[in-house]
């Protein structure tokens, strides 16, 4: 017999394995979700399965972001109902603003940055909520759209247990409206979704991952990233996020978080209080910059504007 008798009679032996079936094969690739309409996924499949492998977060470019510190205090504006006007709404002595990144446009954060080489500007979005009158909005599947956030129009919970469809579009909402227009740095609001009637049963955990992964995103586009709210979750996030921006610590007695994690590593933290006046003595002490503000977040120049410092912005102590 020839040789390659032989040879075609090896391979079926190894095909076959030993007369049974085939051995069926195991794809090495990372699955596909089904059309994010068409099913609902199980709850194991929203604890543990990866980001697909096409939402990966590109490789961190630079570690030069801004990371303040508690040691000064930092001046701080920030602004979202009323839209950013240069000269109009420029505070004396304020070397921070907080800006919506979408509503803002790259030339208003270029005119900021010539007014100093000092000044931060920092990119609002929201990570954890749907808003329905946002230009991306048509990509948010039903199927990841909870209870309304209530007290906000249009604005409604998210499942942020789906990452591999919301990491994708705040990664482009990361790129887009804040990295590519010059921001320095993001503020991903609402994100404490696992405590609110969502709609979703998400647990502290799968919220604490996908904070994560919105700083490890910012991180990645070189910009810094603040935890915003998330205060009881403080302990366990502090070393992803270069800073934080609470709201109403102090009325809710939650600023020992903030002090005993952001504040305790040299860490700078911001808060607002919209009902009651900031423990001043305290904040200062801990050197925490606090405010009382208007909710809303006008600009200077409205009349329901409201802005009431614990340190005031020509002051650059804590004492």
């Amino acid at each position: 017999m020839s040789n390659n008798f032989f040879m075609v009679i090896i391979l079926t032996f190894l095909l076959t394995g030993c007369g049974n079936e085939p051995m069926p094969f195991t794809p090495t690739s990372t699955p596909t979700y089904a059309p994010v309409e068409a099913v609902k996924p199980s709850k194991t499949l929203l604890t543990t399965n990866p980001i697909p492998s096409s939402t990966s977060i590109p490789a961190v470019t630079t570690k030069s972001w801004w990371k303040p510190t508690s040691d000064r205090p930092i001046h701080w504006h920030w602004q979202l109902s009323d839209g950013f006007v240069i000269k109009r709404d420029v505070r004396v002595g304020v070397t921070v603003y907080d800006l919506d990144g979408e509503l803002t446009s790259a030339q208003t954060v270029t005119q900021l940055h010539a007014l100093s080489p000092s000044v931060i500007v920092i990119c609002y979005f929201d990570a954890g909520v749907f808003e329905g009158y946002r230009s991306d909005a048509n990509r948010f599947p039903k199927m990841v759209i909870g209870k309304s956030d209530v007290g906000w129009e249009d604005s409604y919970w998210l499942d942020i247990r789906r990452m591999d469809i919301l990491i994708p579009i705040m990664k482009d909402r990361i790129k887009h409206w804040c990295k590519d227009k010059g921001f320095d740095a993001i503020e991903p609001d609402d994100t404490e979704v696992w405590n609110n009637e969502s709609g979703f049963e998400i647990t502290r955990a799968q919220n604490d991952a996908y904070n994560r992964q919105i700083a490890e995103l910012a991180h990645s586009f070189g910009l810094s990233v603040g935890l915003k709210g998330n205060t009881r979750e403080a302990p366990d996030l502090w070393q992803y996020f270069d800073w934080s921006l609470n709201e109403q610590c102090w009325e809710f007695d939650e600023c020992n978080f903030l002090k005993d994690s952001f504040l305790a590593h040299g860490k700078a933290v911001f808060n607002i209080e919209y009902n009651v006046d900031p423990a001043c003595d305290q904040a200062n002490a801990w050197h925490m910059n606090s405010a009382r503000r208007d909710l809303n977040l006008v600009s200077p120049n409205n009349p329901k504007y409201f802005y009431q410092p614990c340190i005031p912005d020509t002051q650059d102590t804590w004492d």
